[in-house]
């Protein structure tokens, strides 16, 4: 067992227009494949990718918020009972984007409404991977951060709420995204 203190974490990963707002505002270089400031057309409400895990942080500290450990992460998908998905324990096709849906890339946040966590969240299956506060050292002595959920191209067997997955820091795939969270006062 893992005791985690309380805290709040967004709903939703942070979308396009979210980060653009922070872009705007501070100066910060936009994500690949966004158009200047621009981000693709009709893709504002989609999760922001193609962060790095140094822009997440960056972007939730300008939000007064910071990224979840690895822990809150995972507290706020499973619940307290452990289940395996954030909808119970069998993965359905339908509950969140993943290669089973055929989407060629993240959709709109909440769009699977149906696969929300038991505290409500939404997309932490699938859609986007998850950057979160967490360091991991590989075998080869390097440091990456841990990232949680999956993406949309990975089956639903790897979208399960325990897999961890890591990366470099400074990695800006496309499948990366973030939500925040923030210390419950």
């Amino acid at each position: 067992k893992v005791y985690v203190d309380a805290f709040l974490i967004d709903r939703c990963e942070v979308t396009n227009a979210e980060y653009r707002r922070f872009v705007a505002e501070t100066g910060h270089p936009p994500p690949p494949g966004w158009s200047g400031n621009e981000f693709p057309e009709d893709e504002g409400n989609h999760p922001v990718t193609g962060v790095s895990w140094y822009d997440a942080r960056q972007y939730a500290e300008w939000a007064g918020k910071r990224l979840p450990t690895e822990e809150e992460w995972e507290k706020a998908a499973r619940g307290t009972d452990g289940r395996l998905y954030p909808w119970g324990n069998e993965f359905e096709a339908g509950k969140a984007n993943t290669l089973e849906s055929g989407s060629r890339g993240p959709v709109a946040t909440g769009a699977h409404e149906q696969g929300a966590s038991p505290y409500g969240c939404l997309d932490m299956a699938g859609n986007a991977l998850e950057w979160t506060l967490t360091e991991s050292q590989g075998d080869d002595g390097e440091s990456y951060r841990v990232l949680k959920g999956g993406c949309w191209y990975f089956p639903g067997t790897n979208t399960r709420s325990e897999k961890r997955f890591k990366d470099y820091p400074t990695s800006r795939l496309r499948s990366n995204g973030f939500r925040c969270c923030r210390d419950a006062d």
